[in-house]
């Protein structure tokens, strides 16, 4: 298993295993530049990943967000975007192990700030043949009936969602516009750029509703992975855009637990990870 070597000057070596070969990277594609193909490898994989019970499953991962107990994720910090490309890189790598052979598909990413609602590929309970979409939504497992309570979350076996309002002009009640994303990523301050793009982030998840809209048990939500995947591209694309601005007063060493080897100095770039983002016409765009 090749190891990922953070290269910078900013940053001292450090290693984090990655089950991919780093010669050949992946891309991240948006959801709707999935094909056909990969859109069924990407349902299989997922499909694969709720049966299992162990800690390669769906559960096991959807969990490590929030409930079962001990919530993991971090937000309201300059943490939260370091934690979160660490959550997701490791999701994906068992998300890969689960593909059809010779079918790889990483995460693709939801541009919401289209404003155009759900992604089809997401929204549809059936699909054609009659079959579940398993990116409609996932069962709610592994969490310990004492947990839930009323100040918590209502106790729930499945993820259900109650979108909100789709369109332009429909202010904070509507999913963040293409404006509000160049005025995130133009600002110079990483602190001010991760509090700001959290805040469109809550928007987000308040937006679609239902059990996303609780972080107890938001990323059993298949949508959650698509929605942090475009907050994770955008974080990418401000980088970019402002090379060596590094991540404000967070020591680079500082584990990003419960997540083994990874620290923050490895989420630094997206390719010391193995992967990077497609370019793709979109309305959300460095300024």
């Amino acid at each position: 298993m090749p190891s990922v070597t953070e290269t910078s000057s900013a940053a001292p070596a450090a290693q984090a295993v990655s089950k991919t070969n780093l010669s050949v990277r992946r891309y991240r594609k948006s959801v709707t530049g999935l094909t056909a193909a990969e859109l069924a490898a990407l349902r299989s994989a997922l499909t694969r990943m709720i049966a299992l019970s162990d800690d390669r499953g769906f559960g096991y991962w959807a969990g490590i967000h929030g409930l079962p107990l001990p919530i993991s994720c971090t937000h309201g910090s300059p943490l939260f975007l370091p934690w979160h490309r660490a959550y997701l890189y490791y999701f994906e790598q068992h998300l890969l192990d689960q593909m059809p052979s010779g079918q790889p598909v990483s995460l693709p990413w939801w541009d919401w700030s289209a404003q155009a609602g759900i992604p089809a590929a997401y929204a549809a309970a059936k699909l054609p043949d009659g079959a579940e979409n398993p990116l409609a939504g996932a069962p709610i497992s592994g969490i310990p009936a004492a947990q839930f309570n009323d100040e918590n979350v209502p106790q729930v076996d499945h993820t259900f969602r109650q979108p909100g309002p789709v369109g332009p002009d429909q202010g904070p009640a509507g999913l963040p516009s293409a404006r509000q994303v160049a005025a995130v990523l133009a600002l110079k301050d990483f602190d001010d750029f991760t509090v700001q793009l959290e805040d469109l982030h809550n928007q987000v998840h308040v937006w679609v509703g239902g059990t996303m809209s609780e972080i107890p048990v938001a990323a059993f939500d298949p949508v959650f992975w698509a929605h942090h995947t475009m907050i994770d591209r955008l974080w990418a694309l401000w980088q970019l855009a402002h090379p060596g601005a590094g991540v404000g007063s967070v020591p680079l060493n500082h584990p990003l637990g419960p997540f083994p080897t990874l620290t923050v100095a490895h989420t630094l770039t997206t390719t010391a990870l193995g992967y990077d983002y497609a370019a793709a016409t979109s309305s959300a765009t460095p300024a």
